[in-house]
């Protein structure tokens, strides 16, 4: 099994590319400020299959119509994955991108970039009103 990996928004990935974990310590790559993953490192197409279970074609060979009803085949389905692989100067990584570029990267939707603007509005005027209240909670006391 391999061993566990922080997650977090793809929107870091260019900043996060900086770090790695060691012994469950984050350690700098000591990359460049202009390190580009689209520039300097390799593009690569991993393509993995997602097959029906035994257990999962018995239940359609029993739901299925007619016919077919006890044929059925297993089927698989492709999952494309990217990946960067990177050197500089005696390092070589990977990086996983596929959620980043390519034909399935994620892009937020115009409701979700509005929620979150709402949600740094609501935050900013709710840290406002607190400063003002531990401002005035300096000066006099609550007696």
């Amino acid at each position: 099994m391999a061993p566990p990996e922080k997650t977090f928004p793809i929107s870091e990935l260019e900043n996060r590319v900086h770090l790695y974990d060691k012994e469950y310590k984050e350690k700098s790559r000591k990359l460049p400020r202009d390190f580009d993953l689209k520039r300097d490192c390799e593009l690569y197409e991993l393509v993995q299959y997602s097959c029906t279970t035994q257990e999962e074609m018995e239940e359609r060979a029993l739901l299925g119509p007619g016919l077919n009803r006890g044929r059925h085949q297993m089927e698989c389905f492709p999952l494309v994955r990217l990946f960067r692989k990177c050197k500089y100067g005696n390092q070589e990584f990977n990086v996983e991108t596929t959620a980043w570029e390519g034909r399935h990267k994620w892009t937020p939707s115009k409701r979700l970039l509005e929620e979150q603007a709402a949600a740094v509005a609501q935050n900013e005027k709710r840290s406002n009103e607190n400063m003002f209240a531990k401002y005035g909670s300096y000066f006099w006391s609550e007696k």
